[in-house]
């Protein structure tokens, strides 16, 4: 019995290790397998998500498709009595912003369709015919203008108003001289609120009191009223892609300065004015900071001959506009400026 008692307390502390080996061993087993659930559950929840992302991605994407698909049916009603045969070709609607509501609206452009085989059946020397159709809550869509253009560009959404290319007969001159006249959307009607001429100044009181200065190069200079103050929008050419979207070359000029571009502004070889720009990607400009109407510069602009706007000392990014004709159109925008 005594042997048998000493063997079983020698037995005791393996007995107690196995024990907590067992434990450790089950202990271990539990922990990967909450592990395991866990992963599932974060893989599965994931692809949930995923999923449910995809869907709302197509489903966005299909109901895009179906309002394009609508007005590409509203075309195809008019033209069937025009065209036996027709062929929408690649370009013919494309989505554009005119009133800036986040409803994508559509422009159609006739020189990108083929009419009983012929690409010219609407167009000739003032352009070709577009269509502009303006989407409304619910999805459906108003066609509210017709043009005979050379180009539409809907460079302010915010105003609701944007820029044709017409031919000179449209602004009473000859068709050799590109007229751009300023259109703006009032509900289902557009407005004709006035010729944007080129090479020379000119104000406007609506929609917004502005004086500008558009260059036949494509450069643009113009000065808004902000309230009793007045905000400089800078359009040089440098800054702009091809497609007239901002260039990576002007973001790039903006970075190491906090996103603002120091432009020296100059009139008359005088003392230069460093304005910090930022860029505007809706007018697709160079943008001041408010400046008080009271400042010395816009009495230069009034006064002076040329006015010349210069980054550093790099001929590229320098820019000069003529001021005759800037005393009329600055000081009418600065009486309005209240």
């Amino acid at each position: 019995m005594a042997g048998s008692r000493r063997d079983m307390e020698a037995l005791l502390p393996v007995s107690c290790l196995a024990a907590t080996l067992l434990r450790l061993i089950a202990s271990s087993i539990l922990e990967k397998e909450v592990f395991v659930a866990s992963v599932r559950h974060s893989i599965s929840t994931t692809s949930l998500k995923l999923f449910a992302a995809a869907s709302l991605v197509l489903i966005m994407g299909a109901g895009a498709r179906a309002d394009m698909a609508a007005v590409l049916g509203m075309e195809r009603a008019a033209l069937a009595e025009s065209c036996q045969k027709l062929e929408f070709l690649g370009g013919f609607a494309k989505e554009v912003d005119v009133n800036g509501d986040a409803l994508p609206d559509v422009l159609t452009d006739y020189g990108l369709l083929k009419c009983d085989g012929t690409q010219m059946m609407f167009c000739g020397s003032a352009g070709c015919t577009q269509n502009l159709y303006v989407q409304r809550d619910g999805g459906s869509y108003d066609k509210v203008a017709e043009f005979l253009a050379y180009d539409l560009r809907f460079d302010r959404p915010s105003q609701a108003a944007f820029l044709a290319v017409l031919h000179g007969g449209s602004c009473g001159r000859s068709g050799a001289e590109t007229c751009y006249r300023r259109y703006r959307l009032a509900g289902k009607a557009v407005q004709n609120l006035y010729e944007e001429p080129r090479d020379r100044w000119f104000f406007a009181a609506e929609p917004v009191p502005l004086a500008m200065f558009e260059a036949a190069s494509g450069d643009g200079l113009r000065f808004v009223c902000d309230g009793t103050s007045v905000r400089i929008h800078y359009a040089p050419t440098w800054m702009r892609n091809e497609d007239g979207s901002v260039s990576d070359h002007a973001r790039d000029l903006a970075k190491p300065q906090g996103g603002r571009i120091k432009i020296e502004i100059e009139v008359d070889s005088g003392q230069p004015v460093r304005v910090p720009f930022s860029i505007d990607d809706e007018t697709r400009s160079l943008l001041s900071p408010a400046l008080a109407t009271e400042q010395a510069i816009f009495a230069g602009l009034m006064r002076g001959r040329t006015s010349v706007f210069h980054l550093g000392g790099s001929l590229e990014h320098l820019r000069s506009f003529p001021l005759n004709g800037s005393s009329k159109a600055v000081g009418a925008l600065l009486r309005n400026c209240n």
